[in-house]
C-alpha cells in the first residue's frame, strides 16, 4: 500500500478535463507514479487531525444524506429524481481517491428510516451535506496553505477539481430555473460582457467536430447561468438559457434540466431566433419517447422557427410519422 507522510514528495497530476473526453482530472500520484492510496494526519498536529476528522464526518452526512433521497426516490418511483441522487452519489465517492489515516473515527450518522420522510426535508438534507462538505474541503486546504504544507495542499485542491458540479442537482427544477416571466428588457453592459465571454468558451469548447473540450463548456455553462442570475432583466437572457440547455443536452446528458432551460428561452422570448423548440422536441422525441409532448413541439417549431426551413421540414416529417405510429 503506498502511503503519504511528511517526507514524501507529491508528483500531482492536477489535469483539466481531457478534450474530447469527459473525465475528472488524474487522482494523485506518488514521486515513482504510483497512485496515492493513504495519506498520514501528523499525530502531533491537533489542527490538521480536527480538520481531517471534521471533513470525513461531513463526506459520511452528505453520502448518508444522498442514501436516504434516493431511497425516498426508489420508493416514491421518482425514477429520474432517483438517476440525479445515483449521479451525484457516484461524484462524491469518486472526488476522492485516497483515504486518510490517523484522525480517527469520523462521526457516522445514524441510519434513518423513509418511512415519515417527506421530499423537501430528504432534499435539503442533502443540500445543507453538500454545502457542509465543500466547507470542510475548503477549511482543510485553507490549513495547509497557511501551513505551507504544499503536497497536502495538492491532495484537497485534487478532490476538488475532481467533484463535477455539473452533477449536483436542485431535486426541485425551480431552485435552478429562474421563473417564467422574466422580461429580457434592459440592454446591461456587464451582462453583454458576460455573455460575450460565454460564448467564446462555449465555441472552445467545440473547436472541431468530434472534439469537445469539457472543461471550457463547464466555464461557459457557469457564465450562462451567472449572467441569468445576476442581471435577469437582461437582453441576453433568453439566449443564456438557449445555451443553458444546448450544453446540457449536447455535453452532458441531462435531458431534464436542458428542457426547462429551452422552455424559459422561448417564454422569455417567444420570437427567439435559435432553434430551443427543435432542441427541446428532439429530447421528448428521441431520448425520453414522449411522443404527445414531441408532437406538440413539432407544432410549435412549424409556427415559430421559420427562420431554419430545415428544422420546419424534419418538424412536418416527424409530426406525420409520429401520427401515422399513433394509429
Amino acid at each position: 500500500m503506498m502511503t503519504i507522510g511528511k517526507n514524501i514528495v507529491l508528483a500531482m497530476a492536477l489535469m483539466v478535463f481531457a478534450a474530447g473526453c469527459d473525465s475528472p482530472p488524474a487522482g494523485p500520484k506518488t514521486a515513482d507514479g504510483e497512485p496515492v492510496k493513504t495519506v498520514a494526519v501528523n499525530p502531533s498536529d491537533a489542527a490538521e487531525a480536527s480538520a481531517v476528522s471534521d471533513l470525513q464526518s461531513a463526506t459520511a452526512a452528505y453520502k448518508q444524506a444522498l442514501k436516504v433521497l434516493h431511497a425516498y426516490y426508489v420508493k416514491t418511483g421518482a425514477y429520474n429524481k432517483q438517476v440525479w441522487a445515483e449521479k451525484e452519489m457516484a461524484n462524491l465517492t469518486g472526488a476522492q481517491t485516497f483515504t486518510f489515516e490517523g484522525a480517527g473515527a469520523p462521526a457516522v450518522p445514524p441510519s434513518e428510516s423513509v418511512a415519515g420522510i417527506n421530499e423537501a426535508a430528504a432534499v435539503e438534507a442533502v443540500l445543507a451535506g453538500r454545502r457542509n462538505w465543500k466547507q470542510c474541503l475548503e477549511k482543510l486546504a485553507d490549513y495547509y496553505s497557511q501551513k505551507g504544507m504544499n503536497s497536502k495542499l495538492a491532495l484537497v485542491k485534487n478532490i476538488q477539481a475532481r467533484f463535477d458540479p455539473i452533477r449536483t442537482y436542485p431535486y426541485f427544477m425551480h431552485a435552478e430555473v429562474p421563473p417564467a416571466d422574466l422580461k429580457p428588457a434592459e440592454v446591461i453592459p456587464a451582462a453583454d460582457t458576460l455573455f460575450a465571454e460565454a460564448i467564446k468558451l462555449y465555441r472552445q469548447g467545440k473547436p472541431l467536430p468530434g472534439i469537445t473540450n469539457y472543461s471550457k463548456q463547464r466555464q461557459a455553462l457557469m457564465k450562462f447561468r451567472q449572467l441569468v442570475e445576476k442581471h435577469p432583466a437582461s437582453t441576453k437572457i433568453a439566449q443564456s438559457a438557449y445555451y443553458i440547455g444546448e450544453i446540457y443536452k449536447e455535453y452532458f446528458n441531462e435531458n431534464l434540466r436542458a428542457l426547462a432551460w429551452y422552455e424559459r428561452a422561448w417564454q422569455w422570448d417567444r420570437h427567439i431566433t435559435l432553434p430551443a423548440r427543435s432542441q427541446a422536441a428532439f429530447i421528448y422525441d428521441i431520448r425520453l419517447g414522449r411522443r404527445g409532448k414531441a408532437i406538440f413541439l413539432y407544432q410549435e417549431v412549424m409556427k415559430h422557427e421559420q427562420f431554419d426551413w430545415n428544422r420546419v421540414r424534419y418538424a412536418r416529417q416527424r409530426i406525420k410519422e409520429l401520427t401515422q405510429a399513433k394509429d
